[in-house]
């Protein structure tokens, strides 16, 4: 009887023991469930904030690429335009829809701005690269643009491609041109009145007579024109006449009388030998054809040429 007693005791004492181990397992349990669900919910608000934070920042950056003053393009390893802000669509006075999966170079006028754009892009310089390009529009004008293009390799859409900057800088091109004119023009000034000195000076010399008068004038009078390599003079007065070696009257020629109380006595006469290409102004200008009338009246009055009339 005391053996059974004993076993029932154990039995009891096996089973509350049991009991104890599964009420703390299934609190640890609960406990360890509740810090879970509590990490998974911190890790929950965490991501959400986090995603959260990355689409504002994707609105932020949407916002700054639609309102850059610069025309945003992205181009794709096969030259496609895969993505256009609404300045670049401003600038070109393209639909977004009308730009989208173009190929980059049929946005260029013609056939060398095309090839340079395409050569840019195949050599992908590692620092990227800036060029002033014409660019033709939509509606088929052209402007000058400033182009920064550079090679990203984190992104994806573009591996391979390119990022393009478009800034229209025809401004500052037409104010480089009208510069370069106004430059071009004061130079020429410049040369003509070194020319009309130079005779002024020759003239003032009395140990030239006549003959090395007009032939030293044959050197001087080219010096105060644009196509200076290119002008070739005859000075005929009265029964003598001087010339260029090259001189041949061509299609351009200027001839100015030299008359003497309104009785002409010879002419200077410059031609152009050259040849203008297409777009080029005329050889002469109205100012180059004032000088030559102006050089052929003091050459006219000269002491030594009055000398040789009065002979």
């Amino acid at each position: 009887m005391q053996g059974m007693g004993l076993m029932i005791l154990v039995l009891v004492t096996l089973v509350i023991l049991w009991l104890i181990t599964l009420f703390l397992f299934f609190r640890h349990r609960r406990r360890s469930k509740r810090k879970i669900h509590k990490l998974f919910g911190r890790l929950a608000v965490k991501s959400h904030e986090t995603a959260k934070a990355i689409v504002d920042h994707e609105g932020r950056c949407t916002k700054i690429v639609d309102t850059l003053n610069e025309g945003l393009l992205m181009v794709n390893a096969a030259r496609q335009i895969v993505f256009a802000n609404d300045r670049a669509c401003e600038l070109m006075k393209m639909p977004v829809k009308k730009l989208l999966l173009q190929d980059i170079s049929v946005l260029t006028p013609g056939a060398s701005e095309a090839n340079r754009i395409v050569d840019i892009l195949k050599k992908r310089p590692a620092r990227g690269y800036r060029e002033e390009l014409q660019l033709l529009r939509g509606t088929d004008d052209t402007f000058w643009a400033g182009l920064s293009i550079s090679f990203p390799k984190d992104i994806k859409e573009i591996e391979g491609g390119a990022v393009v900057l478009i800034v229209d800088v025809s401004d500052h091109i037409n104010l480089e041109k009208k510069m370069h004119k106004y430059t071009a023009s004061l130079v020429q000034k410049v040369r003509q009145l070194d020319c009309i000195f130079a005779i002024q000076e020759m003239i003032g010399d009395s140990s030239l007579g006549a003959d090395e008068l007009f032939k030293k004038a044959l050197k001087i009078i080219p010096q105060g024109l644009r196509y200076e390599k290119d002008m070739a003079v005859e000075i005929v007065y009265r029964d003598r006449r001087y010339a260029s070696r090259a001189f041949h009257e061509g299609d351009w020629t200027v001839k100015a009388p030299m008359r003497v109380k309104g009785k002409t006595m010879g002419h200077i006469t410059v031609s152009f030998n050259g040849s203008i290409a297409y777009g080029q102004s005329r050889p002469f200008k109205m100012g180059e054809k004032a000088l030559i009338r102006n050089l052929a009246d003091k050459l006219v009055n000269a002491p030594a040429v009055q000398q040789l009339r009065n002979d």
